[in-house]
């Protein structure tokens, strides 16, 4: 009984001296942690201020940038627009005297010396009528592709330019670091391992950086993205001008044949042979082949709208 006291003092004596060294030692280890976090908090709030005041003096950078652009622009544009008074007023000169040219031969196509027209005479005549129809069309198109080609030439003189101010706009954010991902504040292990807080405070670190990399990026994918949404928006150019003159070229095939029929009406009135029932039958079946063209184009412009919206969609935000 006696032996089992004394190791029971012995054991006493033992645990106290350990649990007083631990409990300081826990204190001291709580100190460091504590400082090490105000620490890690003092950076970040520090990074976080350089990181605005960067997006800040970029905005800045961007707002007197944007002006000095736009009034260059204004000068290409009106370059353009002094180019075209004198193109169109050479385009309506020509297409003035190609249109009177076709008015002359088509009435004299008609000046038949007899009372009649049979099948043949007509036949003839509509196709006298449809080449000086399609000759006239031919200098319209030809003098809108040069008005086209200037147009486009504007254009990419513009691109240039923006180009330019793309190009400076990016280099003055990575002057100012926001291109580059910061390197994340993490806690390291203190006394062993790291502790709860410190593992959630290393994994908010990772989403902050990543969030703040992305928010810092998306404010030059304008000027990133320039190039492409540009290149893009003339080969909708291009596409939209073929488009229009396509659906042009097959609608002046519709109304050539319309002005021939409208005129052989007129000499109807006149007393002219000729079977007004055909005549008013063919107008109907052109009427309907010209609602059919339209039909046609309206859809492809409004399925080309819906197929563009995705694809600008998609430059803006790569």
């Amino acid at each position: 009984m006696k032996t089992l006291f004394i190791l029971l003092f012995v054991s006493l004596a033992l645990i106290f001296p350990i649990s007083q060294v631990h409990a300081k030692e826990s204190t001291e280890l709580r100190k460091q942690r504590q400082a090490a976090q105000q620490e890690r908090q003092a950076e970040k709030t520090d990074r976080n201020r350089e990181s605005a005041e960067a997006r800040k003096s970029f905005g800045e950078f961007t707002r007197s940038l944007k002006p000095e652009y736009k009034a260059l622009l204004k000068e290409v544009d009106i370059e353009f627009e002094l180019t075209q008074v004198d193109l169109q007023a050479d385009r309506a000169a020509k297409i003035a005297e190609a249109e009177a040219e076709y008015q002359k031969k088509l009435t004299s196509a008609f000046l038949h010396p007899d009372g009649a027209m049979n099948t043949d005479a007509l036949k003839k005549m509509e196709q006298e009528a449809k080449a000086h129809s399609d000759e006239l069309f031919r200098l319209k198109e030809e003098a809108a592709q040069i008005a086209h080609t200037e147009k486009a030439a504007s254009e990419k003189h513009k691109h240039v330019l923006l180009q330019e101010m793309d190009t400076r706009a990016i280099d003055e954010v990575v002057s100012l670091g926001l291109t580059k991902k910061s390197e994340p504040i993490v806690a390291t292990p203190i006394g062993g391992e790291l502790t709860r807080q410190e593992k959630q405070w290393n994994e908010r670190e990772k989403k902050d950086i990543e969030r703040t990399h992305v928010r810092n990026l998306r404010t030059i994918r304008e000027f990133k993205n320039g190039e492409k949404i540009r290149a893009w928006e003339l080969n909708n150019l291009d596409e939209d001008f073929h488009l229009k003159w396509e659906e042009k070229r097959e609608l002046h095939t519709i109304q050539s044949q319309q002005i021939f029929y409208s005129t052989l009406l007129m000499q109807a009135a006149q007393g002219k042979d000729i079977n007004q029932q055909e005549v008013i039958a063919k107008f109907a079946e052109l009427a309907k082949h010209t609602k059919l063209v339209k039909i046609k184009f309206d859809t492809i412009r409004k399925k080309e709208s819906i197929i563009r919206r995705g694809e600008k969609k998609k430059l803006q935000e790569s």
